[in-house]
């Protein structure tokens, strides 16, 4: 349920499930009972606004990100996928990935969804991981 002006700093997304509120992060499973994985959407495919799970605040509702005060959008393009996070995940900033070489962003797992449809931001999907 959004709240706040979409184009302002206060804009959240918030989840609820029979009325009662819900974290995106901890309340939704990672994983469904047919092997197939959840992905919550973040940044719509074809758009430029830089939303993310609010991680540090209340039932974690998904907001735009701030940068310098500023809203942050990406400025190399509309994104080509459908990016956003896999719940219930979290990349720790004290742990170096042998694959990358980089530690954790402090976040849930960044995923992309490559799908032909748009997603809208805050929508659960699911999905199969296919690398």
């Amino acid at each position: 349920a959004p709240e706040g002006e979409e184009t302002s700093r206060r804009f959240r997304i918030h989840f609820f499930l029979d009325d009662q509120p819900l974290s995106p992060w901890h309340d939704v499973p990672l994983k469904n009972s047919d092997g197939s994985y959840n992905f919550i959407c973040e940044i719509p495919k074809w758009t430029r606004k830089k939303f993310e799970i609010a991680t540090g605040e209340a039932m974690n509702p998904i907001k735009q990100d701030v940068k310098n005060g500023v809203l942050r959008e990406y400025k190399w393009g509309d994104m080509l996928f459908n990016y956003g996070a896999f719940p219930q995940t979290w990349e720790d900033p004290k742990v170096v990935s042998e694959e990358t070489g980089c530690p954790g962003d402090n976040d849930p797992i960044d995923v992309i969804e490559l799908g032909t449809r748009q997603r809208p931001t805050g929508s659960i999907t699911r999905v199969k991981i296919v690398g």
